[in-house]
């Protein structure tokens, strides 16, 4: 008997994972069709375009480079895969403080904007101050962090946050909720101190 789920559940970009370890015009066509997807995960969390022109190039040489030592067959394999060293490109380079400094300076030049992509992270719909966003993201930790961006700017569920960093889902899910718990904190408290500063300024006027 044919197993129709196994036959619907196929990509057909699985054989080019399994001949891109050979072929370059294969790992060309994997690159074409994931290089969207890194460079808008890097962008989202790094916020300057060159920046993560920059990241996401470097994340797709380590992938060629290591591409014959990748021991994943599918496409989902090969996604976990990507995420993963893009996830760990991301994190070294916010480990500069230089390089966080210039993200919320970026942020600021954003101004409010409002974005279904981060809603999740507040308690409302309202305007998002980017720069405060970040400034709350920094003061997570690196897992954190990781964990958040993936759910929230990459869009993975749980189980595949589970699988690009190495943890178990139950675990992540925890972390995951802790983490917005304690985001929405450090916003509420600079919501706070920004309203009372405003007055201040109002009063002395």
């Amino acid at each position: 008997m044919t197993d129709h789920r196994k036959i619907e559940q196929t990509n057909p970009l699985d054989d080019l994972v399994i001949a891109a370890k050979t072929d370059r015009l294969a790992f060309g066509r994997l690159f074409d069709e994931f290089y969207p997807l890194i460079f808008a995960y890097c962008l989202r969390r790094l916020v300057l375009r060159a920046v993560a022109e920059d990241v996401t190039s470097d994340v797709f040489l380590r992938v060629a480079g290591k591409l014959h030592d990748f021991t994943g067959t599918t496409t989902e394999d090969f996604r976990r895969w990507l995420f993963r060293i893009a996830t760990n490109q991301i994190n070294a380079h916010l480990r500069q403080s230089i390089r966080r400094r210039e993200l919320l300076e970026s942020a600021v030049a954003l101004g409010r904007i409002n974005s279904s992509a981060i809603a999740p992270l507040i308690d409302s719909s309202t305007q998002i101050d980017w720069q405060m966003l970040y400034s709350a993201l920094d003061e997570l930790s690196e897992r954190e962090q990781s964990i958040i961006s993936l759910r929230f700017f990459a869009g993975l569920n749980h189980n595949q946050i589970s699988e690009v960093l190495a943890g178990n889902a139950g675990a992540i899910r925890v972390t995951l909720s802790r983490s917005l718990e304690k985001m929405r904190s450090i916003l509420r408290e600079d919501q706070i101190n920004q309203r009372a500063l405003s007055d201040q300024k109002r009063g002395d006027h």
